[in-house]
């Protein structure tokens, strides 16, 4: 299946602390939302799931889409979903195809914030998170 360059879907995991699931990627030395590629002909929930399970190896409680916008200067339509998961899983990245992550943590975003890999000016999941 050849993948659409053009959808993505961002997942918006929140503990109870107010705390948001990222992983870091150690290539950009970064810290992201897990996300990746919708699939030509997935649907978008499906894609998100399909990547929540590659790059942290979490089952999804609840999904609901809670944000979709076109970035015209990337020519990205972004997916963001939030998402609850049972807070007794354990993360497993070992099955990622592109090992993007080195490690995976709850990490309040004010003391990540310079070290994103998606600018807060452009973060549709930390936009979100400011907002509600």
């Amino acid at each position: 299946m050849s993948k659409d360059s053009n959808r993505i879907a961002i997942s918006y995991i929140e503990n109870e602390d107010g705390d948001l699931l990222m992983g870091f990627r150690e290539k950009e030395q970064a810290w992201t939302n897990p996300s990746g590629q919708i699939h030509e002909g997935e649907d978008p929930i499906v894609g998100m799931q399909r990547e929540l399970l590659e790059e942290t190896g979490l089952d999804i409680k609840t999904i609901k889409l809670c944000h979709v916008e076109w970035n015209k200067d990337k020519g990205l339509m972004l997916y963001l979903f939030k998402i609850t998961v049972d807070s007794d899983q354990e993360f497993d990245f070992s099955n990622d195809p592109d090992e993007e992550f080195s490690k995976i943590a709850y990490k309040d975003p004010n003391d990540v914030k310079d070290e994103l890999h998606v600018p807060v000016e452009e973060n549709i999941a930390l936009k979100y998170w400011i907002n509600h």
